[in-house]
């Protein structure tokens, strides 16, 4: 059964849109660590139930000389400031995410073109099984899903940094998608977005996330931004790699 697992954020300056974030809402952020073979750093905001942004940008802008092609996205997407990156739903029964990519077309993938590391001191996270890849998912605005067995090294688990926030995530309860519900469940096959749990709003326009509402301790909150800027038929027709290898 899907879930909810994180939202992606795009930034200019991780540290900048992060302290914004934890202003708006009193909730403290975590260091996410980076991926190093896409040149993006992250900081985590949970917001509770296992869910947490994960908001990235840039650290290293040697992948922009050498054009790698997420962060030259990434670079291109936050030019007219931050934006909703990702939906990113996740499952602990691998064979459903075999199905979802047989129904995409596309093989379940354990490569992030370089892996993640993180930048705190005894924790590590390794590849995950996912499908499709990330990137060309977000930026038809479709949500990609992770195989997550158990939360115990989860992001959303990471403690705030003191001085960050004292406000706790009490659980995702709705998001606004562009599109249509039919849209969206064509793009799932038999995974059930009824299954998230949460309240799922559709306003008909382009595809991608729009906004996010959860409680906390400090009452009810949303969090908007615009979506990633699509561009689907170029996508359709030649998706991004990843890497030089993929």
């Amino acid at each position: 059964m899907i879930a909810l697992d994180h939202i992606a954020i795009w930034s200019g300056n991780l540290y900048r849109t992060t302290i914004e974030l934890s202003r708006l809402t009193g909730i403290g952020s975590a260091d996410g660590g980076y991926f190093p073979g896409l040149g993006l750093g992250q900081k985590i905001i949970s917001l509770g139930g296992g869910v947490y942004l994960e908001i990235e940008s840039i650290v290293d802008h040697r992948m922009i000389v050498e054009r790698g092609p997420v962060a030259l996205e990434l670079e291109r997407q936050t030019e007219a400031g931050d934006c909703f990156a990702g939906l990113c739903l996740r499952s602990d029964d691998l064979a459903e995410i075999e199905a979802f990519a047989a129904h995409r077309g596309v093989e379940v993938s354990s490569e992030i073109a370089g892996g993640k590391t993180l930048m705190v001191p005894g924790q590590k996270r390794g590849k995950a099984a996912h499908a499709p890849d990330f990137l060309n998912s977000w930026l038809l605005g479709k949500p990609n899903v992770y195989y997550v067995d158990g939360l115990g090294t989860h992001s959303s688990s990471l403690p705030p940094q003191p001085g960050t926030g004292d406000v706790v995530g009490l659980g995702v309860t709705s998001i606004e998608l562009g599109g249509s519900e039919a849209t969206l469940r064509e793009w799932l096959g038999d995974l059930d977005p009824a299954t998230l749990g949460i309240d799922i709003r559709y306003n008909g326009l382009a595809d991608g996330l729009y906004a996010v509402g959860f409680d906390s301790s400090a009452g009810p909150q949303e969090i908007r931004l615009s979506p990633i800027t699509l561009q689907t038929a170029r996508r359709q027709s030649a998706p991004i790699p990843l890497s030089e290898t993929s």
